[in-house]
């Protein structure tokens, strides 16, 4: 019905307001209708906060009483382990509302389903479905996380028309005007962690940080498999302030590591696959960590190997009005690149918007066919999948 749609996007509107603040856990809004009227809202405000419904029906009161509800996840009903809040579904019960309309059901095995079931045992009409692409997008990290155990990765990076992101001599700052750059940092105020791999830190000497008015601070990553990361870089000289990871190979120069470690840097130790660590071993280590969303920041070689063990689900690229020219100015994805156009990787959903001066471009990772099946949560033209 046109009136449901109507109230979930409303419920989908106040979900995505807990954006920087939730996870590990999943937006979700709700909104409480009687007789066509709102009654009650809520979203889910901060991780071990209470849920959207309970704030939803807490401000709708006694009107809760043979009202609709609309959330845009399958309601939670089963206290355990690490679980911060009461399940919602008693409550949803005890409140006397009718009928419950829900976007899409719950990937946690603790809810998937069963929330829906208690409901209906309880009398309450319940129907999915209303939404449901919009709410699965809404979470695409929570659901990679929680159908993965890794987290949903976005490739970003910011580049000239000529497809550069620093000049011959290196140069980078800044190729994005002012406006990209504050989303930058809403972005990383939103994810969970950063990576980038030790070239980037050589040339650029980030912080890492999320600056401006955002959510929490992101974990900082470092792909550095022999343990090269300069002692007097930024992340290392803040490492004491908020946490670096450094993932390295078991092998790297024990020196190396005891120097790192003294200087405060988290080292998860890895083995490595001919030269290099693989992908799926780091994303399943910040996974298992609590890490639902991470974003990597280049640059050419990071990308290209991200992007060769298939780990990249989306990608959000900013385009400046700029041209540097040169052979040596540096790409986004380096590496060897791919032999004929068959063998492209490409992507669907694509979304492009200007910001300021720039043009912004996201879209979803498909890749090529006849290389099999891949550790990316997005399977487009699979088979058997």
């Amino acid at each position: 019905m046109a009136q449901d749609r109507r109230f979930m996007w409303r419920a989908l509107e106040l979900a995505r307001r807990g954006q920087p603040y939730v996870a590990p856990n999943p937006m979700v809004g709700a909104v409480v209708v009687l007789e066509d009227l709102v009654v009650g809202e809520g979203f889910h405000e901060a991780f071990g906060s209470a849920h959207a419904e309970v704030n939803a029906l807490k401000n709708a009161g006694e009107r809760a009483r043979n009202a609709t509800l609309y959330v845009t996840l399958e309601p939670c009903c089963e206290q355990y382990e690490g679980k911060k809040t009461p399940p919602c579904v008693p409550g949803i019960i005890q409140s006397g509302i009718k009928r419950v309309v829900i976007a899409t059901q719950d990937p946690n095995a603790h809810v998937g389903g069963k929330g829906v079931a208690m409901l209906t045992e309880a009398g309450i009409k319940v129907e999915v479905g209303e939404c449901n692409e919009e709410a699965v997008e809404l979470n695409a990290a929570y659901f990679a996380h929680t159908q993965r155990g890794r987290p949903l990765v976005t490739a970003k990076w910011a580049m000239t028309m000529d497809g550069k992101i620093a000049t011959r001599t290196g140069d980078a700052r800044w190729i994005s005007g002012e406006q990209a750059r504050k989303e930058v940092h809403y972005d990383r105020g939103c994810t969970g962690a950063i990576i980038i791999g030790v070239g980037t830190v050589k040339r650029d000497n980030p912080l890492l940080t999320a600056r401006g008015d955002v959510g929490r601070q992101p974990l900082r990553v470092v792909v550095d498999t022999g343990a090269n990361l300069p002692l007097d870089c930024n992340l290392v000289k803040s490492a004491e302030d908020a946490p670096v990871f450094v993932y390295a190979a078991e092998d790297a120069p024990e020196e190396r590591l005891a120097a790192l470690e003294k200087a405060g840097v988290y080292l998860i130790l890895l083995q490595k696959r001919g030269k290099h660590l693989r992908w799926i071993e780091i994303l399943h280590d910040l996974g298992e960590r609590g890490v639902i969303s991470t974003i990597i920041e280049g640059g050419g070689s990071i990308f290209a190997s991200a992007f060769r063990e298939r780990a990249i689900d989306r990608i959000k690229i900013f385009i400046a009005p700029k041209i540097f020219g040169g052979e040596s100015a540096t790409t986004p994805v380096e590496g060897p690149g791919v032999p004929n156009v068959e063998k492209a990787i490409t992507f669907d959903h694509v979304k492009t918007r200007t910001l300021g001066p720039d043009v912004v471009i996201e879209g979803r990772v498909v890749y090529p066919q006849d290389t099999g099946p891949s550790p990316s949560g997005h399977w487009t033209g699979y088979t058997g999948q």
